[in-house]
């Protein structure tokens, strides 16, 4: 009798996962579906639901198996999503809260069912019927047209040198050290690719600095605004699908929840020959859940632009420094 409600447990767990992928498969084929409540919210809620129901019965689980169904779920989607999915580990990480916590609100109304009446006739509720509940949010998803916001991060750095010294480091960044920059979450915890070198292709308005990355990334910025030692400001252009592809295929810069438009650097004269660099990047964003993706942006871009404003400010400091000498 154990063996055979073993064997019913595991065939329970693949019912579940093989939901899961079809969700997946839809969404991904559809127009953005991707981001939307049916992956984020209803499907871990009525999966955790579907297991904890379908494999509770007969069985008297503890409170410990019930509230273990979401963890398990989550990891064993970010698996699943890693190595056979092929999903990034920004996507991955940005999803894994809201699959536990809304796992968590999928199994309460069954742990509360379950702990009121141990000896139910299972037909009393049509498990299965909660794995239609995502196909159902994703055609609700692809219907609904998510709220645009714009966002901007800033992030701020001082150097002991003029304006006129930080200008010329600000216009180009050649060859850039593996030990230049700054340790920072996104680009040494998560592994998100490093700059590796910016090139400016001539001077004033119109000019273009090409940007290279690790992992052969590369994008543009075309000048809209150059006041030599005051400001240089740009709009993003990526001539080829490098970035979403070696980095998150959900993280499209131009695309439908995601559009990085401006950026630009402003040099701020202080006392005692100081020089304060703002790098600020401004984009839209486009989801159901703008505020968290924004959460992230300010964590991300601001880890960006850090590492890049030690580099510039390092790189000011050995020309003021060579200088003296």
């Amino acid at each position: 009798m154990r063996r055979r409600d073993n064997w019913r447990f595991i065939a329970i767990i693949l019912v579940a996962l093989a939901a899961a992928l079809a969700v997946y498969a839809v969404a991904e084929a559809g127009a953005g579906g991707a981001i939307g409540y049916a992956l984020m919210v209803v499907l871990p809620a009525s999966l955790s639901a579907f297991v904890a129901w379908a494999g509770s019965i007969g069985r008297n689980w503890s409170r410990g198996a019930f509230l273990s169904v979401p963890l398990w779920l989550a990891l064993v989607a970010t698996a699943i999503g890693a190595i056979f999915l092929r999903e990034g580990i920004v996507c991955l990480i940005m999803v894994l809260p809201f699959w536990i916590a809304f796992g968590y609100l999928g199994i309460w109304p069954v742990y509360l069912y379950r702990r009121s009446r141990w000896m139910v006739d299972p037909a009393t509720f049509r498990a299965h019927a909660l794995l239609l509940l995502p196909f159902l949010a994703l055609a609700l998803d692809h219907q609904m047209t998510p709220p645009r916001e714009t966002r901007t991060v800033v992030r701020e750095i001082i150097v002991d040198a003029p304006a006129s010294a930080v200008w010329p480091r600000l216009l180009a960044i050649p060859a850039i050290a593996p030990g230049e920059g700054r340790w920072t979450i996104s680009q040494n915890l998560l592994r998100l690719p490093r700059p590796v070198e910016a090139h400016l292709t001539g001077a004033g308005p119109g000019a273009v600095r090409d940007a290279y990355w690790q992992d052969g990334i590369r994008f543009q910025e075309i000048v809209t605004d150059w006041r030599p030692g005051e400001a240089l400001e740009w709009r993003f252009a990526f001539p080829d699908p490098s970035i979403h592809e070696r980095t998150d295929r959900h993280i499209e810069p131009h695309g439908r929840h995601l559009w990085i438009d401006r950026g630009g650097y402003r040099l701020i004269a202080l006392a005692a020959g100081q020089t304060k660099i703002r790098l600020w990047t401004r984009y839209h964003v486009a989801t159901p859940f703008n505020a968290y993706a924004a959460w992230w942006g300010e964590r991300i871009l601001g880890d960006i632009q850090d590492n890049v404003l030690a580099i510039v400010a390092g790189r000011t400091q050995d020309a003021m420094e060579g200088n003296a000498r």
